[in-house]
């Protein structure tokens, strides 16, 4: 009989043979990580950090996942926690998130340079919101990365059709320019220098950029009538039917202009039969000058073009494709620096050929992990957070740029002006995360708007809409003398210098502006929403929604006439020259303001009724004349206009002013001191109805001191730190008040720095 020790090998040999046995035992993807972390470690004589205590733990997750640190209550729960997988539990709680979108749609508003207003003029701000709010979307759906990223190069139609179009419309004009910043983003690739001429530091050639733009230059922005060219022919047909007086071809593009005024920037076009040609000072012998380009892509393998798909679809496919040697790895390079501080490959939208980074191994897995979760960011995420190379104390030395680092722990860094912002929100307001219900309203409203203008413009037959500019065009010739008058005086203004008359001036001429436009409202649009309302109550089935809920609304379910709706709708304003948008817009949202309203008022009955503050008292004023309007102003990042307006904190601080790819910054400077030490944040956290104040009514010194640091630190203060406190407390009683300590530890490294 065999001995139990000679069966051992074999049992251990069948075992590993087992696939299942094998699957069992297979490496998670967070000790896959932290293996190669330890080997590269290992090989440079290198120790890990040692792992960070829960206080400090607790608040990198929260700024890191969801951008602000964590309130008392959930700090302390944290800590308190003897669950030994708490870190695990809490990044499945906050991946995914409300603070989870806002704080990664920051990240990504970043690197897609999102702006509120995407270009020139007021008319792109429905846009701009609108493709805020498609990612905040994506990403609160948990899409696909390639899938997003797919969607934003073949984007096309109209803002309210498909917001991703602004991708498209943040680069409005410049389709080569828009190539070089797809190339940054989502290849690491800076290929721009070759938009002019060979690239000096790599192998790119001019015409590789050229072969490369060709994909997507027929994706045109534009803020023509897609049907311009039958209205065009139809034009001259129509024009043989008015006096000449009002045909010429000057004054008809002004027509054309003025309805198309309101919907400007709201457009991208596939013209598939729009090709690429050099550019007429091109300098090499392989083609000349004005040459048309053919489609080719610059990496890995050919983009598969084919009479099924359009060739900015044919790129999308290659860019997004796993087989892509760039996209993977890019995305899963970005994503990484954003927990630890740094990239595995530095820069990381500038990746050489044949640099692999301090470990190449972690790389390629990273790169091969992001393919197999599909590009689920949400769980690629949650992996990283959740490994022990996460878990260790920051490094806190300075890293050199360009030297190797083998992530012993995460790095030391500031936060970003949004972490800042966000965490001040945190300090100072309850349910700091949710989104901001007024700005979800008024960007819906305002896509609303152009999309109204839009089917009433669009939906017009060839023949209609030519009419309708020779109409414009006598409205603009009965105002020509106010028109010629207004412009005189501006011109008298400016020469003169005088700014009073300057102002008196220019609010003479918005008001000739608004009057203009409202004539155009009430000949144009009213006709041609009447004709689209007609259709959809002839055919409801067929309409898009909105389109149903605007004759519902001017029909009263086929209650009455179109012109009796209108009325009612416009009430006293009828016909007085208000236009016939804004009271339509208003009508079609009257329910969800209503709603805004009525939430927002029980919210304040709730508040005096909890905080004790009796009617007509001097706590009462002070609730509703300075704590109701700073409490309006006091939300998340990502719910104010972007970039944050001149002289917001946000900016002071660095935030990106969305010119240039991921180009925040976070370098102190003397107006971030001055706003710490002078600005409203002490004011806005030491207000008698902050979030912080409240938590210490009745409390001591000690009680009072522990409670801010656990707000602000996430931890109790030391016995040292108490000390220090308590003596400049009894030299200066100052010290020891509420804003006294919080000044003092706002303007530390401490409350700045994510350890």
């Amino acid at each position: 009989m065999m001995k139990i020790s000679q069966l051992l090998p074999i049992c251990l040999f069948l075992a590993v043979s087992i696939p299942a046995f094998a699957e069992f035992t297979k490496v998670s993807p967070t000790a896959k990580i932290d293996r190669l972390i330890k080997a590269g470690l290992t090989e440079n004589d290198l120790k890990p950090n040692p792992l960070a205590s829960d206080e400090v733990m607790v608040r990198r997750l929260y700024l890191d996942i969801i951008g602000r640190i964590p309130t008392q209550e959930e700090a302390k729960a944290f800590i308190e926690s003897k669950d030994p997988e708490k870190i695990p539990a809490l990044v499945d709680e906050l991946i995914g998130s409300d603070g989870y979108v806002s704080h990664f749609y920051n990240y990504f508003a970043d690197l897609l340079r999102i702006k509120t207003r995407l270009t020139a003029g007021g008319q792109s701000i429905a846009p701009g919101m609108g493709y805020e709010m498609w990612i905040k979307d994506a990403l609160r759906d948990n899409r696909p990365y390639d899938e997003i990223v797919y969607d934003l190069v073949t984007a096309s139609g109209s803002s309210w059709e498909n917001p991703a179009i602004g991708y498209y419309l943040r680069d409005y004009g410049m389709p080569l320019d828009n190539l070089a910043i797809t190339s940054q983003i989502f290849l690491a690739s800076q290929i721009v220098c070759a938009q002019c001429h060979d690239h000096p530091f790599d192998e790119t050639t001019q015409m590789d950029y050229y072969h490369l733009a060709a994909f997507t230059y027929p994706m045109t922005t534009s803020n023509r009538n897609p049907n311009a060219a039958d209205a065009a022919k139809a034009m001259k047909e129509v024009a043989k039917t008015v006096p000449a007086k009002f045909t010429d071809k000057r004054d008809l593009r002004k027509g054309d202009s003025e309805i198309l005024f309101p919907i400007r920037f709201n457009n991208v076009f596939l013209e598939e039969d729009r090709q690429l040609r050099l550019p007429h000072d091109y300098q090499y012998d392989d083609a000349k000058p004005r040459s048309l380009v053919e489609p080719r892509t610059i990496m890995g393998p050919d983009a598969v073009i084919s009479e099924s798909t359009t060739l900015p679809e044919a790129f999308g496919k290659w860019l997004t494709s796993p087989d892509n040697p760039r996209f993977s790895k890019v995305i899963a390079n970005r994503l990484w620096k954003e927990a630890f501080g740094l990239a595995l490959i530095e820069p990381v939208d500038d990746m050489k050929e044949g640099v692999t980074g301090a470990n190449p191994e972690l790389m390629d897995y990273l790169e091969q992990l992001m393919i197999d979760l599909d590009f689920d960011l949400q769980a690629y995420l949650a992996i990283i957070f959740k490994t022990d190379a996460y878990r260790r104390e920051a490094t806190l030395e300075e890293h050199t740029p360009g030297a190797p680092y083998y992530f012993q722990g995460p790095v030391l860094r500031r936060m970003s002006a949004e972490q800042i912002w966000d965490s001040l929100v945190t300090l100072a307001v309850a349910n700091p995360d949710e989104p901001s219900a007024r700005r979800k309203l008024d960007y819906e409203k305002r896509l609303a708007t152009v999309e109204l203008i839009g089917e009433a413009v669009y939906g017009k037959s060839p023949k209609r809409y030519a009419r309708d500019v020779i109409e414009v065009v006598k409205i603009q010739k009965e105002l020509t003398s106010e028109i010629e008058a207004a412009t005189a005086k501006m011109t008298a203004a400016q020469e003169s210098g005088d700014e009073a008359a300057i102002r008196a001036a220019r609010t003479e001429a918005n008001k000739l502006r608004a009057k203009l436009a409202r004539r155009v409202e009430e000949v144009v649009y009213r006709d041609g929403v009447e004709r689209q309302v007609e259709l959809v109550a002839k055919n409801a089935k067929e309409a898009d929604p909105f389109l149903n809920d605007l004759a519902s609304l001017v029909l009263d379910n086929g209650a009455r006439t179109f012109d009796d709706g209108m009325s009612d709708i416009l009430g006293a304003k009828a016909g007085d020259g208000t236009g016939i948008v804004k009271p339509i817009i208003d009508a079609m949202f009257r329910d969800e303001q209503k709603a805004i309203q009525k939430r927002e008022e029980k919210e304040k009955a709730q508040q005096l009724k909890d905080w004790n503050i009796p009617p007509k008292s001097d706590l009462r004023r002070s609730y509703e004349k300075s704590w109701q309007p700073t409490a309006a102003r006091l939300v998340r990042a990502s719910e104010i206009s972007s970039p944050a307006p001149p002289g917001h904190f946000l900016g002071e601080f660095g935030q990106s002013d969305r010119e240039l790819v991921d180009n925040a910054s976070d370098e102190a400077s003397i107006t971030q001191a001055l706003a710490l030490l002078n600005g409203s944040a002490i004011s806005t956290i030491g207000h008698q109805f902050s979030v912080l104040s409240r938590s210490m009514k009745g409390e001591k010194f000690v009680d009072r001191l522990n409670t801010i640091y656990l707000a602000m630190l996430s931890r109790k203060p030391t016995p040292q730190e108490v000390q220090i406190f308590r003596e400049a407390w009894e030299t200066n009683p100052e010290a020891g008040s509420v804003s006294g300590i919080v000044w003092t530890i706002l303007n530390t490294r401490q409350f700045l720095f994510i350890q």
